[in-house]
């Protein structure tokens, strides 16, 4: 087993981007949930365009993805993080600590001032992989299902 590697996928990806989004996808919210609906009908050119549109990234072991985050342009000073996800064999390995790294890297290549995200407010383990790095609760309400976390990255 080769070390693990965290790559930004390019269009020719777009195959094995297709397969593990539907993955996470489907372990996160259920084949029945509209989001994965909407996606498993994706044409090769709509993947591809996902693949040009926002950066993704993703945890490479040998010649398999096991993880991904995706990082998208929301202005000129602001990235959004989402997807955060990781097969289940694969998580408490710090993975998700070097997705978010590179999503992080790639916001301050663009030379974005703040990195946002949204989390689930009971994903404890995921809240402290964003701490971790130095994210912040910006929003939150007592009955908010997610929370808004920002870094200052510029």
């Amino acid at each position: 087993m080769s070390a693990p590697k965290v790559t930004r996928l390019t269009e020719s990806d777009w195959r094995v981007f297709a397969v593990l989004r539907l993955r996470a996808l489907t372990d996160t919210l259920g084949d029945g949930d509209q989001q994965y609906r909407h996606e498993i009908t994706f044409t090769a050119a709509q993947w591809r365009r996902r693949l040009r549109a926002h950066a993704q990234f993703a945890v490479r072991i040998d010649d398999h993805l096991v993880g991904l985050i995706g990082a998208q342009r929301q202005s000129s000073e602001q990235v959004y993080l989402y997807s955060l996800w990781l097969e289940p064999g694969m998580r408490g390995r710090g993975f998700g600590h070097d997705l978010v790294t590179a999503a992080v890297e790639w916001a301050r290549s663009q030379r974005a001032r703040i990195v946002t995200l949204r989390v689930d407010a009971a994903n404890a383990t995921a809240r402290g992989v964003y701490e971790q790095l130095g994210f912040g609760v910006i929003e939150a309400s007592a009955t908010a299902k997610e929370i808004t976390m920002s870094l200052s990255v510029g």
